[in-house]
């Protein structure tokens, strides 16, 4: 499979994009890292509300905290394992009682484990594909809902073969089968759902920071380093950036974008 080059709409300027006032979110594992950078950013640019879902109550609730500076009523934090449907029924059921609707699902939460792989595929593809589903169940017109964009938080981990990752990068190719999948059917746009995802390379997070990538073993680092040192590191700003680009950009409505420090944004055909 190769990539392809998608420009961005020539009126489109990330730095000025801004939401539809009625957009309301939910996004999953944003306590911290990327996806509290994904709701912040939300806020900044002039959403209606943000659920922040996390399975870490206490980091949910000072990120929550930190946030209602962009509104007292703008942030809600729910308590959620994605792998939990009745947490996931939950999680929207509250988040329509507060804002009124949810109109945008951004799937970010995920593990990266390479000594607990059964804990990688169950949470980044059994987490992300019931997350996809209740949210269809809330959003789709033929369901009552509003319509809106499902962003599915894969990797280029999920484009290509990660020698030292191999659970990971499973994982991530199934939530990029599963976006195309979605996206190549009929019934997703009659329901008035896009769905797209987005597969960054190596981010400057704690993860990184604090080296606590976890790998099948020690002599597996070399071979990481080196990657990441040829691939580059994004900051979280380019990441964030890509996201907006991924959400507000019609261009990009519905596709798989790759990103890294090296080649920038492509796209990776659906088909």
């Amino acid at each position: 499979m190769t990539s392809t080059e998608t420009t961005t709409t020539a009126s489109f300027d990330v730095a000025t994009a801004r939401f539809d006032p009625e957009t309301v979110a939910i996004v999953t594992g944003s306590a911290e890292g990327i996806g509290k950078a994904f709701a912040e950013v939300l806020l900044q640019r002039g959403v209606k509300g943000v659920c922040l879902a996390d399975i870490n109550e206490t980091k949910g609730k000072e990120t929550e905290k930190e946030l209602k500076k962009y509104g007292e009523e703008k942030v809600v934090f729910v308590k959620c394992d994605i792998t939990s449907e009745a947490d996931l029924e939950a999680l929207f059921t509250k988040t329509k009682e507060k804002f009124g609707t949810v109109n945008l699902l951004v799937n970010n939460a995920g593990v990266q484990d390479e000594q607990n792989w059964r804990l990688c595929v169950n949470v980044n593809v059994i987490g992300t594909l019931t997350a996809t589903y209740t949210a269809l169940k809330h959003m789709s017109l033929d369901e009552g809902g509003h319509g809106g964009t499902i962003i599915n938080m894969a990797s280029v981990a999920g484009l290509r073969p990660i020698p030292y990752m191999p659970s990971y990068a499973a994982s991530k190719h199934a939530i990029i089968g599963m976006t195309k999948s979605f996206m190549a059917h009929p019934c997703t746009k009659l329901k008035g759902i896009t769905m797209a995802a987005l597969c960054p390379a190596f981010v400057d997070t704690n993860m990184i920071q604090e080296d606590r990538v976890i790998l099948r073993c020690d002599s597996d680092k070399p071979m990481a380093r080196g990657v990441m040192a040829q691939v580059g590191v994004l900051e979280v700003s380019e990441v964030t950036d890509a996201f907006l680009t991924l959400i507000l950009d019609k261009a990009w409505a519905g596709k798989i974008m790759q990103i890294s420090k090296a080649a920038g944004m492509k796209e990776s055909p659906i088909m």
